[in-house]
């Protein structure tokens, strides 16, 4: 009796983007259709290869070995999906080994000095004792996470990393993913290596062939999948993902997607954040998805934290699972010199009172003060952006500056013709708001003693009003509206190149930024020690990251470092400074402790609101209830 062949399975790793190509063979139609709805791309066809992402394989290998045993279907792998297969085992099994023992303090692990011989005598600086803490136990991980805080030398630490692993065989390329702020840094610290490291920004179409370093922006990240992926299966590369918090929606993201198909492909993976859950403890487990794809790590993550409403040592929990996988530099450990923050009150003219005063009024008669469900939150961030607007300089509600805004000018817009719209639109002739005054009158200080200020606003129109104001100190100018190098035409002005005015231009001694284009990778704090913020958020997250482009590591102890915060009497922006006051405080705290910090800080691939807290929402509703007060209280 002839015995019928075993069914079986090829699987082959090819094309572009790379797929997995899984040929049946005696498999039957059931079989066929029921393997491929658990891992196929599409629908599967009897007649042809079915596609599968490597991270689904990975993610649901243990389904299939199940399907395969139930039916004693064969499965045949090339060497490229073998060591797929046996890399991801063999880092899983080290990550869960790894988790499971206990963990010991960071200053107890790992102390020996990792700064002489081969290859990191080619760093011509030497690490400081926290950088070689946190580069040998990166060594000893097969991918890691750096979960310093800003400004501890994340980029050096990966350099010497990659450094290590390179000269040892393990990887050949370093593909950094990073937002275009970081690009500068990354160039930057590859000089400090002897001889320096090749750096290259990808722009699109063929990959570098002779550089060390490939640079690519998130923004391009949706849309390189294809050629990446082919480029990263054909040989070793160390796949590194900067302001890793960035990606933190995971494949609910067009960047987090990108990257979770890329990951399997690469020898070696680490992220760098100092922020691993912006908004929610959930957000850790879109990162360590991409170091350890396929699911098995994130699943010893608890259950609890990742809850809607987790509890509030949800992160504190986190932290004690995930210790022996990541590093973490503290604010502490840096020993940086104090830096002085000075919350300056001002009184608004006659003029810029009335306008507030009037939108005020207008505003706190339209909401019902009882009202807490969810719909409420988008009218309030309208409001509480036009207030901002009216405390910080009331020429940005004019129609006339439309142009340098990038929101919109909605319903709850000033009426054409009222009162309220003529004085507006005729401030600028009668009065110059006083935080313009008084941030003018510091930088002209600062520049008389030869020294340069950093101005900080949210509003593309006062960066604008104030280099008009301050032309004769050629400022540089950097907000959403300014393109980078790579994206703009010979002759305009670019973000790489106004930074660069700034940084080593004599004659430019003001840099105007918005803390969404510039709150990261940035580094300032060797030409620049005063920072004067004309308006906040309630963002504390984005605000503590702006503090850290002039207060970081490298800087020298007799350095001072001055921040001022302009605060207009009686608006929003007491209300304001209270919630980030409360939240910074708490942030801080968690900072210095070598636990994680959950920090709010929106990105361009998510469309998180001006107003997103429960709290915040209190603060604002409150001030316009006090404004009702007052305004009963005037009429009796």
């Amino acid at each position: 009796m002839t015995s019928l062949p075993q069914p079986r399975l090829s699987l082959s790793l090819s094309g572009s983007p790379v797929r997995i190509y899984i040929n049946r063979h005696d498999v039957s139609d059931d079989q066929w259709v029921e393997i491929g709805l658990l891992i196929a791309e599409e629908q599967p066809r009897p007649g042809r290869p079915m596609r599968v992402r490597p991270e689904t394989l990975l993610a649901r290998r243990g389904g299939l070995k199940g399907i395969l045993s139930r039916h004693r279907i064969r499965l045949d792998a090339d060497l490229a999906v073998k060591n797929l297969l046996e890399r991801t085992k063999a880092d899983d099994v080290q990550a869960l080994t790894s988790l499971a023992l206990n963990p010991v303090s960071h200053r107890e692990e790992l102390s020996a000095d990792m700064s002489e011989g081969q290859p990191l005598n080619r760093l011509k600086r030497k690490l400081r004792p926290f950088q070689q803490r946190d580069l040998r136990k990166l060594s000893t991980l097969s991918h890691g996470a750096n979960f310093s805080v800003p400004g501890a030398g994340k980029t050096m630490v990966t350099l010497a990393l990659h450094l290590r692993a390179r000269s040892e065989g393990l990887v050949e390329r370093l593909l950094v993913f990073a937002p275009l702020s970081a690009f500068g840094a990354w160039e930057e610290e590859a000089q400090e290596i002897e001889p320096p490291l090749r750096v290259a920004r990808w722009r699109g179409g063929s990959l570098p062939l002779n550089d060390d370093i490939i640079l690519v922006n998130y923004q391009r990240l949706p849309n390189a999948v294809e050629r990446l992926s082919d480029w990263m299966s054909r040989q070793a590369v160390h796949l590194v993902v900067d302001e890793a918090h960035r990606v933190k929606r995971g494949a609910a993201g067009g960047w987090g997607r990108a990257l979770l198909e890329l990951a399997p492909l690469a020898a070696r993976r680490d992220i760098l954040t100092g922020t691993p859950a912006p908004n929610h403890p959930r957000d850790l487990k879109s990162l360590i998805d991409i170091l350890w794809p396929g699911g098995r790590v994130s699943a010893r993550l608890p259950r609890q934290a990742l809850q809607r409403e987790p509890p509030l040592d949800a992160m504190t929990e986190i932290a004690k699972v995930i210790r022996p996988i990541y590093v973490r530099t503290n604010k502490r450990e840096l020993d940086l010199p104090e830096i002085t923050i000075d919350l300056m009150r001002v009184g608004m003219g006659p003029l810029q009172q009335d306008i507030y005063d009037a939108m005020l009024n207008r505003y706190a008669g339209m909401f019902d003060l009882d009202r807490r469900d969810n719909a409420i939150f988008s009218q309030m961030g309208e409001v509480t952006m036009y207030l901002l607007q009216a405390a910080s300089s009331p020429r940005l509600l004019a129609r006339e500056t439309d142009q340098t805004r990038s929101y919109r000018y909605p319903s709850l817009a000033i009426p054409p013709g009222s009162r309220l719209a003529s004085l507006v639109e005729r401030y600028a002739e009668h009065e110059m708001p006083t935080k313009i005054q008084r941030a003018c009158a510091m930088v002209h200080e600062n520049s008389n003693n030869n020294e340069k200020t950093l101005i900080w606003s949210n509003f593309p129109g006062n960066l604008l009003a104030l280099e008009r104001q301050l032309a004769a100190l050629q400022p540089a100018v950097i907000f959403g509206a300014i393109p980078s190098d790579e994206e703009a035409r010979p002759g305009i002005r670019t973000r790489d190149r106004e930074l660069g005015r700034f940084r080593d231009d004599p004659n430019c001694k003001v840099l105007l930024a918005n803390p969404a284009a510039m709150s990261e990778g940035v580094s300032l704090h060797k030409i620049c020690h005063h920072a004067v913020y004309l308006d906040r958020t309630f963002n504390a997250g984005q605000y503590l990251q702006s503090l850290d482009r002039i207060h970081r590591l490298g800087l020298d102890k007799n350095d001072d470092t001055k921040v001022t915060i302009l605060i207009a009497d009686g608006t929003i922006d007491e209300r304001v400074a209270r919630r980030v006051e409360e939240k910074t405080r708490r942030l801080s705290q968690m900072l210095e402790d070598p636990g994680l910090v959950q920090m709010a800080l929106p990105d361009d691939d998510d469309s998180a609101e001006l107003i997103d807290d429960p709290e915040d929402l209190e603060e604002i509703l409150r001030h316009l209830g006090d404004a009702t007060t007052s305004t009963l209280a005037n009429e009796k």
